[in-house]
């Protein structure tokens, strides 16, 4: 797990959690509404994981694209004045 990912799921944990943003049945025991909240988190977070994965792989790759290039040309140039 990447850090965005660990990021989302804990802002989406204290989002969800009883009193936050709602809190579901409204006049349940504190039991059933606390088994209510993680149903729907995991259901939420289990819809949502993968894009947000693949968000964050998308913009760990567009800040590598470069480096295999800079890594070849420092190589390089660190071979040139012994030749």
């Amino acid at each position: 797990m990447n850090l965005i990912v660990a990021a989302y799921a804990a802002i989406l944990f204290f989002l969800l959690s009883p009193g936050v943003l709602l809190r579901l049945p409204p006049k349940g025991s504190k039991y059933v509404v606390v088994a209510t909240h993680a149903i729907i988190f995991a259901i939420v977070m289990g819809l949502t994981c993968k894009m947000v994965w693949k968000f964050s792989m998308g913009m760990r790759m567009e800040g590598m694209d470069g480096m295999e290039e800079k890594k070849k040309e420092e190589e390089n140039q660190v071979q040139e004045p012994s030749q």
